[in-house]
């Protein structure tokens, strides 16, 4: 055995150079990314991301896309330019009409920003405003629900929270009553009582008790006078007419 010591040292030295290369070899082979694409560096990640925001002022909407989408897949940009990629290429979207596209690249910016949010400028804009006024707007409750359904929530919020299930489960009656408990005990947050009395104000109206419908929405108004409903739920059949009314009043008054 020890004969072959020094034939296991002589091969271990000329393997070691070997092994050395093919490590070297495999630490410089470019990421792949799902698709099978290379994975970009950082350096080419922000030179895309940079492009791809000049090319989006330029209203080249389409290399705009290819060089953002680049830079995201790539994860390599710091958040707040991942978010704002993603922001430009829902906005693209939302201008060619593809608006199921750019819900998506909302949604992804919320992801990475839970507190994300478009200027007041960018809000207004006509062809992309709806769809992010929405998509925050469901964001907003699905945090609230969540806060109200957690452990340290006031028992008033878990009221809230079970209220706001029945809803969603179709059992309008029992929503209402449920919410109203919540209400009657007192709700910490003016943002948690606006969410209780919008969803008692829905199934009210849904089960056609208009004189509660319309009183919950004028509470609404009188606690937040630019309150607006989601747009998904701003023309529903069962409440509109009450809601623009009151919606009205609320702002005829605010001019006095």
């Amino acid at each position: 055995m020890a004969s072959l010591r020094p034939h296991l040292r002589l091969l271990q030295r000329l393997l070691m150079p070997l092994c050395a290369a093919l490590l070297c070899s495999c630490a410089h082979e470019p990421e792949t990314l799902p698709n099978g694409q290379a994975r970009l560096s950082a350096d080419e990640a922000q030179a895309n991301y940079t492009q791809g925001l000049a090319e989006y002022h330029e209203g080249h909407y389409e290399i705009a896309l290819g060089k953002l989408q680049a830079a995201t897949d790539s994860d390599r940009l710091k958040p707040l330019q991942a978010t704002d990629a993603r922001k430009q290429m829902a906005f693209i979207y939302c201008i060619t009409n593809r608006e199921a596209e750019c819900r998506a690249q909302f949604q992804a910016a919320l992801k990475i920003a839970p507190d994300f949010d478009l200027s007041p400028g960018e809000i207004g804009h006509p062809l992309w405003g709806p769809v992010w006024r929405s998509i925050k707007g469901e964001h907003t409750e699905q945090l609230a629900l969540a806060r109200a359904e957690s452990a340290a929530a006031a028992p008033a919020q878990h009221k809230m929270a079970a209220g706001i299930r029945e809803y969603e489960a179709g059992r309008f009656k029992e929503a209402a009553e449920t919410l109203a408990a919540a209400l009657k005990e007192g709700l910490p947050q003016k943002s948690d009582e606006i969410l209780a009395r919008k969803y008692a104000a829905f199934s009210y109206c849904l089960e056609t008790h208009t004189t509660q419908c319309r009183a919950e929405f004028h509470a609404i108004f009188a606690l937040d006078a630019n309150f607006e409903l989601l747009p998904s739920e701003a023309n529903h059949p069962g409440w509109a007419g009450i809601y623009r009314k009151e919606q009205a009043a609320a702002k005829h008054a605010a001019q006095k």
